[in-house]
Order: C-alpha cells, then structure tokens, then sequence
C-alpha cells in the first residue's frame, strides 16, 4: 500500500460554519403525519451480576426502538417496573421487558414513582402488550411490525442495527478486526441515517488499530536499535582485521551477517509502520466524514482532530478541535491543553525542518515518540 499517496491524497475540508440546528424528527416513508399512536415503555431495572457479564450480547433495546419507531406514531420511554407491575409476565418475568400501550387507553395505567403499575380490575379494557425477553433487534422489528402493525419501517434499517450493535460490542471487547467488519457490513446495508454514527464508530476502531500497530512499531525499533552496535565496537573490530590479516575474513563475514539482521529487522520497522497510517489514514477519512455527515455532534469533530493530530496534520488537528469547543463549550476544559501541545509539536517540527530533517526521519521519530 502507497500511503505517502494516500497521505497526499486526503482530503481536509476546513470545518464549515456553524449551521443552526435542525429537528431530528422524520416522517415515516408513507409520509404519515398523524397523531403518535403508541406508546412504548422499555424496562431499564439494574440487571443482577449474572445478566451484567452477558449485557454486552443483548443490544440497546430503548435505542433500537428510538431508531426502528416512526416517531410521529410511537413515543418510547425508558422505565423502572415495580414488583407490582410484572403482573402480565408472571412473578419472574424475563428482562428485557417492554410494555407498548395505545395512547388513546395509555392513561389507564398510573405513573408511580417512575414505574407504572397496572389499571385497577374492573376497568375498562385497554389494548396493550407485554413482551418479556425481547434481547434482539430482529424482535423489536417484529413487536413493531406484527403486533403494533406499524407500517413503512425499512428492513435495512434492521439490518444496519444489527450490525451496528454487533461492532460495538466487539469493540468494548478489544476485538478491533471484528468490529471493523460489522461495521463495514452495516455501511453496504445503504441505510443512511446511522451512516455518520457508524463511521464515527469506525474511525474509532482504526483508531484503536493503529495505536496497537504503535505499540508493535516501538518494540520493532527497540529491536532494530539492539541490534546495531555502538560505533566504537566497529572501529575495534576493523582495527583488530587490520592488525590480524588472519582473521579478517572472519570478522567481515561476521559483520556482514549482522547487517543482513539488521536489514531484515529494518524492513520490518517500515512494515510496522505502514500498517500504522494506513489504519491511521482509515481514520481520518472515516471522521472528516463523519464531521460532515453529523456537524452538529461535538464527537465526530472530536475524533477527526484525534485522527488528523497523529497524522502530523497538526494545525488542521487544531481546527477540529476547536470546532469540537464550538459545537460543545464544556468541552474547552479538557481540548485546550490538547491544542496547546500540538502547538509546541508544531513549532518543533517547523524547527526540525529547518535543520535539515528529511520528512521520513521526522514522520519516524514522531510515531514511534507517540
């Protein structure tokens, strides 16, 4: 892979102005603009120390209704059940458990402390569901779609969750291959609104790819450096060929076995650290997406400064950065000291440059120096 090409064929917009933020609400494909039908109320009750160390198989169950629920027919709601209200599941219904209400008949059922109980008996009967271990997406679909009946939700969209979900929790496990290839398969579902999420996302896991292709870097240069003798052991050993005629074919011999050592572990420092930047490149190209898709998400602007500052792109790091503080003021705390530092890395690199420094050397030193 060329990736000088690639470095010099990025593309780094400079961040727009600030546009006024827009509603996120949507129409439905049928372009449906009647009064909100349903309300659903997914169960968010503390999960025991068992169900905890499997959390990260099951997806967010109140994010994949917010994404998959048109909003001008569904509201969702997180909630806390009380013991008193797990009367349609049995005594120990399973969790997840979500309760979807019509809202003509929702105000039957009493808030109570953040919970809902059940209408009094005798009431009138109300049209209302219980499902209790709803742990997929495919199941939310089908609530949706089946037992609600909403219609015009986009089977891709299920599809891109799904995948979605499944990369984030191979990231939270530090399985970075695994989440590179979710996301990859929930990017060709074409569903566009999650793009600028997924890409987020993305980026983040070449991130985290590139910083591990860093850390072998390092161990390569260590070994590459051990390998190579201090220049006062060479001149002794020449001298001592040139006093011992005997034994310089020897010590030549030696001397050029080493260098093949050193040559081989030289070619692997470069494999290191190509793998490096291009993960890094992955990045950047992945969160100056983002930042277009999402310009209203401090987090994107975030992650594009992140990935721009160890590409050595040092004053469009900056930029972003201070786009990030622009979209998020509390964020200016924890940015300025970054946009500091690079500052001081840019006048370092505009000194080294001065005197003489290649632009490999110094790309080199400041990957490995982190």
């Amino acid at each position: 892979v060329d990736v000088d090409r690639m470095l010099s064929d990025l593309k780094i917009p400079p961040p727009p102005p600030p546009t006024a933020t827009t509603s996120s609400n949507k129409m439905n494909k049928n372009g449906e603009s009647d009064q909100m039908k349903w309300n659903v109320y997914v169960c968010q009750t503390p999960q025991s120390p068992k169900e905890q160390k499997t959390s990260t198989m099951i997806p967010p169950i109140l994010d994949t209704f917010i994404q998959l629920s048109p909003p001008n027919l569904v509201s969702v709601y997180p909630i806390k059940l009380t013991s008193s209200s797990t009367g349609f599941g049995g005594n120990n219904p399973k969790p997840p458990i979500v309760r979807c209400i019509e809202q003509s008949t929702d105000a039957s059922f009493l808030w109570n402390g953040g919970s809902i109980q059940q209408q009094e008996e005798g009431e009138e009967e109300v049209k209302a569901l219980e499902i209790t271990n709803v742990d997929s997406v495919d199941k939310v679909y089908r609530i949706l779609t089946k037992y609600m009946g909403i219609k015009g939700i986009d089977p891709s969209a299920r599809e891109c969750l799904k995948y979605t979900y499944k990369g984030n929790a191979h990231l939270e496990k530090g399985e970075i291959s695994s989440a590179i290839e979710s996301y990859d398969k929930a990017i060709q579902t074409n569903y566009t609104e999650q793009e600028g999420i997924i890409l987020l996302m993305r980026a983040t896991a070449y991130l985290r790819r590139a910083f591990n292709h860093q850390s072998a870097l390092r161990d390569a240069v260590s070994d590459l450096a051990a390998s190579v003798p201090e220049s006062h052991k060479i001149t002794t050993l020449y001298s001592i060929a040139a006093q011992h005629p005997s034994l310089s074919k020897d010590i030549f011999k030696r001397v050029l076995s080493d260098c093949k050592v050193q040559d081989s572990k030289f070619q692997q420092t470069k494999y290191r650290h190509g793998l490096y930047e291009y993960s890094l490149l992955h990045a950047a190209q992945d969160s100056l997406r983002a930042t277009e898709l999402l310009p209203d998400y401090a987090k994107t602007w975030l992650r594009a400064g992140d990935s721009l500052a160890e590409l050595r792109k040092l004053k469009e790091s900056v930029q972003y950065y201070e786009r990030a503080v622009l979209v998020d003021p509390s964020l200016e705390d924890t940015v300025a000291p970054i946009i500091e530092r690079l500052q001081e890395s840019q006048e370092f690199l505009n000194e080294a440059r001065a005197n003489g420094w290649s632009e490999d050397t110094l790309r080199l030193a400041l990957d490995v120096a982190g």
